[in-house]
C-alpha cells in the first residue's frame, strides 16, 4: 500500500488557483477595472483554508487494497456523542490512568473540529451573498462535514487504517461553523458602528 502525502495535492492546487486569479487581476487591471484587494485576500486566504481541511481530513491518503477488513467494524460511528463519553469514561483508567493525556486527547479531537470548521463559517458570509445568514452556513457546515466523513469512509474501504466515520465529528464540525458566524457577526455589527 502507498500513502500519498496531500502536500502533492494542495500545493500545486493553490499554485494553480493563484496563477489563475493573477491572469484574471491581471486582465482587470489592464482594462482599468477596479480590483478588491481585500475580497481577492479573502478569496486566497478561503483557497488556502480548504487545502488545509482536506489535508488534514484526508491525508495522507492510502492507494492500495486491503488485506484484512476486520477494522472497518472499528471505523464507523453513528450514535452521537458515544465515543465522546466513552472517551470521558476512560479518563484515570487509559493509557496507564494518564489524567492529562486523556483529556488532552478529548479537547484536541473536539476543540480541533470545532476550530477546524470556525472558519468556513466566518469566510463563507464574506464571500458569497446569499450565505449571509445563519440557516445556510449550518447547511454549507453540515453538508462539507458529512462530504469529509462519507469520504473518510471511501478511506477505509480503499485501507486506510488511521481514520473514523464519526458523527461526532459532523456535529462539531457544524458548530465550528454556527460559532465562525457568530464571530462574522460580531464583527460586522463592531465594523458597522465605526
Amino acid at each position: 500500500m502507498i500513502l500519498v502525502n496531500g502536500n502533492v495535492i494542495i500545493i500545486p492546487s493553490v499554485i494553480l488557483y493563484m496563477t489563475i486569479r493573477g491572469v484574471v487581476v491581471g486582465r482587470k487591471y489592464k482594462n482599468h477595472v477596479p480590483i478588491q484587494w481585500l475580497k481577492e485576500m479573502i478569496h486566497l486566504l478561503f483557497i488556502v483554508y480548504i487545502g488545509f481541511v482536506v489535508s488534514v481530513t484526508l491525508f495522507p491518503f492510502p492507494i492500495g487494497f486491503p488485506t484484512q477488513s476486520h477494522h472497518l467494524l472499528f471505523s464507523i460511528n453513528v450514535v452521537p456523542l458515544v465515543s465522546v463519553i466513552h472517551d470521558i469514561s476512560q479518563i484515570g483508567t487509559a493509557y496507564s490512568g494518564d489524567v492529562f493525556f486523556m483529556i488532552k486527547l478529548i479537547v484536541r479531537n473536539v476543540g480541533g473540529n470545532i476550530l477546524m470548521f470556525m472558519p468556513l463559517g466566518f469566510l463563507v458570509p464574506l464571500l458569497w451573498e446569499k450565505a449571509k445568514s445563519l440557516k445556510v452556513v449550518i447547511q454549507i457546515g453540515l453538508v462539507v462535514s458529512i462530504t469529509i466523513e462519507c469520504l473518510q469512509l471511501l478511506e477505509s474501504f480503499s485501507g486506510g487504517w488511521g481514520r473514523v466515520t464519526d458523527i461526532d465529528d459532523v456535529i462539531f464540525n457544524v458548530l465550528g461553523s454556527i460559532l465562525g458566524y457568530m464571530v462574522y457577526v460580531l464583527i460586522m455589527r463592531i465594523g458597522g458602528r465605526n
